[in-house]
C-alpha cells in the first residue's frame, strides 16, 4: 500500500514508518521539519491535498500532534488549533484525495472521560470530558473522524495509545526524564508520590499494531492498545535504578502536571485488538527498559560527549 504518515519524523512516528516498511509498504513522511519528510504544515490543507493527489495515497496515518500535555496545558490555543484543526485539515485532504482509509492517533487519556471499571472501545464519553485540553482534542479528533465517515464516506481506523516508551523518546517523557537525570549524575525524580500508574507499552508493540491496522476489519473501528499491566510510576523508577546500580529517587510536586491522566479505578480493555487484530504486547517492562536503555547509552550519551 502507499502509506503516508504525518509527523513521521517524531518518536512514534519513526517506528511505525520503519514497521510498514519492513512489511513491505511504500510509504511517505509528511511533517513540519525534518530529514527525509515532506515539508507541509498539517494545517495547510490545499497544499496536503495536493501531496496526498501526487502520490496517490491509499492511507494516512495522522500521528502529527501536540503531544506534549504540559505544553497543551501551556498553550491551550495552540493545541485545539492543531490537534483539532490539524486533525480536520488533514481529513478534507484525504476526502479531497480519495484516499481510502484515515488511521487517527489517539490515546488511552480519552478514558478520562469515561466512567469507573473495565472500559473499552464502546464505554461512552461523558459530557463533563476529561479534565485536560489535550484530552479533549483527541475526543474531538475522534468524533471528527466519524463525522467524516457518515457525511463523506471516508473510512477510518482509530488506535488508543498506551503510554509509549522506548529508543527515540523524546525528553519529557517519564522513562526519558528519569535517564537523563540518571546519566547526568542526578536523582530520578517523582512527581506525586509514585502511586500513579500506567500501562507503558514499548514502542516496536505499538509500531506493529498499525500495520495489524490496514487489515480489512480494522475499517471503522477503534482499537485500546495497551501494555501487558498496570505500573507505578515508583515501580518505573525502582527498575530505573536497579539496572543503573542503585540510583538515588526522589519525591516532588509539580503543578504542571495537574489534569493528567490516571489510572484510577479503571481498566482499560485490550481485548478487542487482541481477538480482531491479532495483537497483544510482546516486551515486558524490564526488557523494554534495559532495551531503552542501551539505546540511550549508544545515542543519546555518545552524541553529548561528541558536542562536548
Amino acid at each position: 500500500m502507499r502509506c503516508v504518515v504525518t509527523g513521521g519524523c517524531g518518536f512514534i512516528g519513526s517506528h511505525v514508518i520503519d514497521e510498514l516498511k519492513k512489511n513491505g509498504h511504500e510509504v511517505t513522511n509528511i511533517d513540519k521539519k525534518g530529514k527525509d519528510a515532506i515539508v507541509v504544515d498539517i494545517c495547510d490543507t490545499k497544499a496536503l491535498s495536493k501531496v496526498l493527489k501526487e502520490i496517490k495515497a491509499d492511507v494516512v496515518f495522522h500521528l502529527a500532534a501536540v503531544a506534549d500535555a504540559r505544553e497543551a496545558l501551556a498553550d491551550p490555543v495552540k493545541a485545539v488549533n492543531i490537534n483539532i484543526g490539524g486533525t480536520a485539515s488533514v481529513l478534507e485532504a484525504c476526502r479531497e484525495a480519495s484516499v481510502k482509509r484515515f488511521i487517527f492517533a489517539s490515546t488511552c487519556w480519552v478514558a478520562s472521560a469515561m466512567g469507573s471499571g473495565i472500559v473499552d472501545e464502546n464505554t461512552p464519553f461523558s459530557p463533563v470530558g476529561g479534565g485536560h485540553v489535550y484530552t479533549t482534542t483527541k475526543i474531538a479528533g475522534e468524533l471528527l473522524c466519524h463525522d467524516f465517515n457518515k457525511l463523506y464516506g471516508l473510512s477510518f481506523t482509530i488506535l488508543r495509545y498506551g503510554i509509549p516508551y522506548g529508543p527515540g523518546m523524546w525528553s519529557g517523557l517519564v522513562l526519558r526524564n528519569f535517564l537523563d537525570n540518571a546519566f547526568s549524575g542526578k536523582p530520578l525524580v517523582i512527581f506525586g508520590d509514585g502511586s500513579a500508574s500506567r500501562r507503558f507499552l514499548y514502542i516496536e508493540d505499538l509500531a506493529r499494531a498499525h500495520v495489524l491496522a490496514l487489515q480489512e476489519v480494522a475499517e471503522n473501528q477503534t482499537y485500546n492498545l495497551e501494555g501487558m499491566r498496570s505500573v507505578t510510576i515508583k515501580e518505573l523508577a525502582e527498575l530505573v535504578s536497579k539496572l543503573l546500580g542503585g540510583v538515588e529517587i526522589q519525591y516532588k510536586e509539580e503543578p504542571t502536571r495537574r489534569g493528567e491522566f490516571k489510572y484510577f479505578r479503571q481498566i482499560i480493555s485490550s481485548n478487542k485488538a487482541h481477538i480482531e487484530l491479532n495483537w497483544e504486547p510482546r516486551i515486558d517492562l524490564e526488557e523494554g527498559v534495559r532495551r531503552t536503555i542501551e539505546w540511550y547509552k549508544k545515542e543519546v550519551v555518545k552524541s553529548e560527549k561528541r558536542k562536548g
